[in-house]
């Protein structure tokens, strides 16, 4: 279970005993915890979780139940070359805002009980808490929760305040000022769900290291001929053979991973097909590569993103325990969409975040009707953009809307991305470009993703490898294509998806009429990486017939 499904059941179990919950709700610069993380203490004894690296903790137990006597109070932690004297030899170097509460008998915590129900019903839901206020009816520590009802016992009363924390509720997490307060949006979901197909000797140091990452694991197999070596999994199934069993399960998680170890032939070409079929968002095989190629094969399976084999980092792997580290470390990346590099390598700060806009105002002139609501497999054109860039984790996403804003709007429902009104948008793609960077800047983000909302066939893995270009220290990182040209003279292209670095953002603020940033991209600190798919947009009839193809 992650940190705070633990905490729900730590403070569960203290019955009557009165208790302090510290959260963290804003950091700037470096700190080893970020917003959402919590810790649960009793007097002055830690239960669980944590909010720095042991640079805070004693200070919150301490002073914690004092601070906030009379009500949740949001306390400021200064360990940067600029902090209080007190902060000095604290190893972080950043700011880390924490709000404290106090709960026990008569007086729940809001935040626990919505996670609560949150766990129970297997789905996610959002919760915004008031951090600062100058609203009677907003205090600090009062909450809007979208998703499985509660009664809270600190709801936001002020209306317009309720109304508008109930739309940022819709957007990116992270904070947001709107109405008069400053609140922290988050989502709460249940751990995501490791399914161990196999239960050879190799599973069990597995299990361990995936329950302390926060995986809730289930072994399943045919027959489980060993069961005293699964007893720290969470749950054991043995299927007789019936893959469906397991289906059930995997679909039934909001989020999950399967892992495919049964060392027989035919037991993972089952498995695989299953997983192939299910909801789950990676599929890892243990074996060599011709093997995984050869059963994808006789599956009919030319190609899956989800699909990783052979299973794992490269650590130089051998014994068990070393595979599970490695097989482990890979889940962890493509849950936080990493790709598990030496963190030497990279040039920027541990927790650096880029923002994306994807572009979608124009007025399609060229095609004669909107084509971000262009369907591709039945998936509106923007939605499957915007969808590929939230699922490359980096950082907050916002949609540039202008023409059709409604309809566009309406394609991405459930999406959690931010509405950027461009009300200029005929002026030409620099209009929409500064309408995101003018959002973005009010954001702390180190870079900005510039995307386009007619180039559907970009894969999540192109947007990854753009930033993690920036992170190693690129100014600008840009997509570079063939597109054109002759047979014998192909025209090679820079262009979009380009991530630019902030300082670079005053350049963008400045482009003028319906030319994009190009001019920014021809330059020596300009890095290309390679995408074919890139050459594939939608400006014309012809263009969407190729795309039909």
């Amino acid at each position: 279970m992650n940190d705070l499904e633990r905490i729900v059941h730590e403070a569960s179990r203290l019955e009557d005993a009165p208790y302090l919950l510290a959260t963290v709700v804003r950091v700037t610069g470096s700190s080893y915890r970020r917003p959402g993380a919590r810790m649960l203490v009793v007097g002055d004894r830690w239960v669980s979780g944590c909010v720095s690296g042991g640079c805070l903790e004693g200070d919150v137990m301490l002073r914690g139940a004092h601070r906030c006597r009379a009500g949740p109070a949001l306390v400021t932690y200064d360990s940067s070359d600029e902090g209080e004297p007190w902060a000095a030899g604290l190893g972080c170097g950043g700011v880390v805002d924490v709000l404290l509460e106090r709960g026990g008998p008569g007086a729940p915590n809001d935040a626990l009980t919505f996670a609560r129900a949150c766990f129970a019903a297997e789905t996610a839901g959002v919760l915004v808490t008031v951090i600062r206020s100058t609203v009677p009816g907003a205090p600090v520590g009062s909450r809007v929760a979208v998703g499985p009802a509660v009664a809270l016992a600190r709801p936001v009363a002020d209306r317009d305040v309720r109304a508008a924390l109930e739309l940022a509720a819709a957007g990116p997490i992270g904070l947001v000022e709107t109405s008069g307060v400053t609140a922290l949006v988050e989502r709460v979901s249940p751990s995501p769900r490791l399914f161990l197909l196999g239960s050879g000797h190799d599973t069990a140091p597995i299990i361990t290291l995936a329950q302390s990452v926060g995986l809730r694991v289930t072994v399943a197999d045919r027959t489980i001929r060993e069961p005293s070596r699964l007893v720290a999994a969470d749950r054991v199934v043995a299927t007789g053979g019936d893959p469906t069993k397991v289906a059930a399960l995997v679909d039934a998680a909001l989020e999950a991973y399967v892992v495919i170890m049964h060392h027989d032939r035919a037991a993972d070409r089952t498995a695989l097909a299953m997983a192939l079929g299910s909801r789950a968002l990676y599929v890892g095989l243990l074996g060599p590569a011709s093997r995984a190629r050869e059963l994808l094969g006789e599956l009919g399976c030319r190609g899956d993103a989800r699909v990783h084999a052979p299973i794992g980092l490269d650590v130089g792997a051998e014994t068990p325990e070393q595979i599970a580290l490695a097989v482990v470390g890979e889940l962890c990346a493509v849950a936080h969409g990493r790709r598990g590099g030496k963190l030497r390598e990279r040039a920027r700060g541990l927790h650096a975040e880029v923002a994306t806009i994807v572009l979608a105002a124009g007025g399609s002139a060229r095609l004669g009707r909107p084509k971000q609501l262009v369907e591709l497999d039945g998936v509106p054109l923007v939605r499957r953009v915007v969808e590929t860039c939230l699922a490359a984790s980096t950082g907050p996403v916002g949609v540039v809307l202008g023409a059709s804003a409604g309809a566009v709007s309406r394609a991405l429902d459930g999406l959690r991305v931010a509405s950027v009104e461009n009300d200029r948008w005929r002026e030409g793609i620099a209009s929409s470009i500064r309408a995101g960077v003018a959002w973005a800047e009010r954001g702390e983000c180190g870079a900005i993703l510039v995307a386009l909302a007619d180039q559907p066939r970009i894969p999540t893995t192109h947007l990854i490898a753009l930033r993690d270009a920036w992170l190693a220290g690129a100014p600008i990182a840009a997509t570079r294509w063939v597109d054109g040209g002759t047979a014998s003279a192909p025209e090679s292209v820079i262009g979009p998806p380009a991530i630019f670095d902030r300082p670079r953002w005053d350049a963008l603020a400045r482009l003028e009429g319906d030319r994009g940033a190009g001019s920014l991209l021809r330059g020596p600190d300009t890095v290309a990486i390679d995408c074919p798919a890139a050459a594939i947009d939608v400006d014309t009839r012809d263009d969407l017939a190729a795309l039909a193809r």
